[in-house]
């Protein structure tokens, strides 16, 4: 018994490391993504925090003396203070490019923030302790508590846009792969039907689930949250349906020459963990440097969200989203082109 045992584990283990794909997704890929977020959080590099502080009319006494008076290397974090009206400091909130804003009367600060948004409530900590240090001012917090200033009303958006990519590449990409090693795909070329049309189906499938989980999540968060849509319920559509068509292209991309399960586990991975984690889903990526935000707006799950959350919090109008649907759309199309053309059927 214990040498049958053997002889099973040893064939395991044999066609483990004889399939080089096996081995770059299991061990390396790991490797690979450790090293970068290992070397990204563990540096103590100083952390950029956007404050928005209100100015009335031309005064910028305020905007001044704060520049003057926050260090820039205490607690490893810069401060870097915008000078905004009450309307655009509300509404950067909104798209997440400050963390919180501030406006002085006498020797009194306000700091206007959603106390349940973590990275809001650390930076006015962080602030309010530096200016208390520096001079003898009083503070007073007033919660943004209406529709759209809160911080649920800037997740929601987010996880539906999340949602949307990952039914899309776990629903599609892994059952064509998933077909493919079970030899499904072999039968199904030698058949009259057309590849195209096959691929199409799994698009058209994965739209009618991923609808269905989209009104669930948006009713439970209308009924729990009281997160309403303020803006153009056909711009809201569109983008759900040019999104559910640009990651069904990527989809059908990434499964394109996978043939194992472990494979198509960190094919899927390796396309959806970065945007998950760069993309502004859970928290604002305006926080990192401005190279890098540069590049991580156009990620597709970006325009995604950011387009999706400028219809529920912003009122966004159809002409507003109909440039990032229009390139949603295009990126479908590139890869979906690309995987039917490199498209492994047996």
């Amino acid at each position: 018994m214990l040498n049958t045992v053997y002889q099973l584990v040893t064939a395991e283990f044999k066609e483990f490391y004889r399939n080089p794909g096996i081995l770059f997704w299991a061990l390396a890929f790991p490797l690979i993504i450790a090293t970068i977020l290992g070397f990204a959080f563990s540096k103590k590099q100083e952390v950029n925090r956007n404050v928005g502080v209100v100015i009335s009319g031309s005064d910028l006494s305020t905007l001044t003396a704060l520049r003057k008076k926050v260090p820039d290397n205490e607690s490893y974090t810069k401060f870097t203070f915008i000078a905004l009206s009450v309307e655009e400091a509300k509404l950067a909130m909104k798209r997440g490019k400050i963390t919180l804003y501030l406006e002085r009367s006498a020797n009194q600060y306000k700091y206007y923030f959603d106390p349940n948004n973590s990275e809001s409530h650390l930076t006015y900590l962080l602030l309010d302790r530096m200016l208390s240090g520096i001079q003898n001012s009083k503070s007073q917090v007033v919660q943004l508590s209406s529709k759209g200033d809160r911080y649920i009303d800037f997740l929601i958006p987010g996880l539906l846009a999340l949602g949307i990519m990952n039914s899309c590449l776990w629903g599609t990409a892994w059952t064509l792969m998933d077909m493919r090693s079970k030899k499904l795909l072999r039968r199904l070329i030698s058949t009259p039907l057309r590849k195209p049309v096959f691929l199409l189906s799994h698009f058209i499938s994965r739209s009618v689930l991923s609808g269905i989980e989209y009104l669930i999540l948006m009713t439970f968060a209308y009924f729990i949250f009281n997160v309403e849509i303020q803006g153009n319920a056909l711009g809201l559509f569109i983008l759900f349906f040019s999104g559910t068509f640009a990651f069904s292209g990527i989809a059908i991309f990434a499964s394109s020459r996978a043939s194992n399960s472990q494979i198509a586990n960190g094919v899927i991975n390796a396309i959806s963990f970065p945007m998950m984690m760069l993309s502004g889903i859970f928290f604002s990526y305006h926080n990192f440097p401005d190279w890098a935000t540069s590049i991580i707006r156009f990620f597709p799950l970006t325009l995604l969200a950011d387009s999706v959350r400028a219809i529920f919090i912003e009122g966004a109008s159809l002409n507003l989203v109909a440039g990032p649907a229009l390139i949603l759309m295009a990126v479908g199309i590139i890869f979906f082109g690309i995987g039917l053309k490199i498209y492994k059927w047996d």
